[in-house]
């Protein structure tokens, strides 16, 4: 028998949860996804980074080739949108504009392939500038399950505020770092800290997919540096979803997909303690994990938002049970 009964209404998108205390079930959150896709010229280039890729083998083709696949069955259950970058109405290479290309809504499959279709792969990798605006975009509603997905093949860059000395070349040509362009330098420290703010301070997890074979091990580290800082890196190495063929690509989608469709939930009553708060799913009590790789964790707390991971987001996947809590109040 429940201790409380919370009116329906009491958990509004935009209005902090108080804490009442009492045992509830949790409500399954509207999953709102923003995927952030890499449009850079070497997205025009085979998974092994060969150019003049055959028809339909291009990292460009096979990614939207993999979201097809992924994303068509969820279209009306997860509201999706996209940000693509850079920009391709400016002759500029590592140009961002405000704005996303789709916005986040119901039934998006098909506009955002469509956007594959009419432009093409060109210029710099500006990964940094490209999360922001998309962050600052969804972070508008709370209480839903708000994600970034960023897919990219290349190193960031597009930084000119990075020094020019030292600077590990992301150029395919090395020669061409030559002290007089600092945005072909590697963005790493800068693009890290925009996704751990983004987790962090907008409380919007971002999930990072490399796509293609990355060409050095401090590119790679990267990738991993920004999943680990976006709050859902894998829990084995590398830390990011690493799609070097067309069916890694489509796991990797598939897995996102359901993670952020299945195992982000609302709770009625949020503690302002932490901790005091027991989650279970069909009675069994599971840990908190704020590593984020086995238990839940508080996406927002403040807003009641909080996610399975491992095993326990595997268990609610297969078996639909009941996910609910008790809270403790002071």
């Amino acid at each position: 028998m429940r201790d409380v009964v919370v009116p329906p209404d009491a958990h509004q998108p935009d209005a902090t949860v108080p804490c009442i205390p009492g045992k509830f079930d949790f409500i399954l959150a509207t999953a709102q996804l923003m995927f952030v896709v890499d449009r850079s010229g070497s997205m025009d280039t085979t998974l092994d980074g060969k150019e003049n890729p055959p028809p339909g083998q291009s990292r460009w083709q096979i990614l939207q080739s993999g979201l097809s696949q992924a994303l068509t069955g969820f279209d009306q259950q997860i509201a999706m949108g996209a940000k693509f970058y850079p920009s391709t109405r400016i002759a500029f290479e590592c140009v961002v504009e405000q704005g996303v290309d789709v916005e986040p809504k119901l039934g998006n499959a098909s506009a955002i392939l469509k956007v594959f279709d009419d432009t093409a792969p060109y210029g710099g990798t500006p990964t940094a500038e490209a999360l922001k605006i998309a962050a600052d975009h969804v972070s508008t509603i709370r209480g839903v399950a708000r994600t970034l997905v960023v897919a990219t093949d290349g190193a960031p860059n597009c930084n000119y505020d990075h020094p020019t000395s030292p600077c590990t070349c992301t150029a395919s040509d090395p020669t061409a770092c030559d002290g007089t362009d600092p945005s072909l330098c590697l963005d790493d420290t800068h693009t890290i800290d925009t996704v751990r703010d983004i987790a962090d301070k907008q409380k919007v997890p971002v999930y990072v997919i490399g796509i293609g074979s990355a060409e050095s091990a401090t590119f790679r580290k990267v990738l991993d540096d920004m999943a680990i800082a976006g709050g859902r890196a894998k829990p084995t190495s590398p830390r990011y979803y690493s799609a070097q063929t067309s069916s890694e690509l489509d796991d990797a989608l598939s897995s996102i997909r359901d993670s952020v469709g299945s195992c982000t939930f609302l709770t009625p009553s949020a503690p302002s303690d932490p901790n005091a708060i027991t989650v279970q799913i069909d009675g069994v009590t599971i840990p908190r994990d704020t590593t984020r790789t086995q238990g839940w964790d508080w996406v927002d707390q403040a807003y009641g938002t909080l996610a399975l991971f491992g095993d326990a987001c595997k268990k609610v996947q297969s078996t639909h049970d009941t996910v609910s809590g008790v809270v403790r109040c002071n």
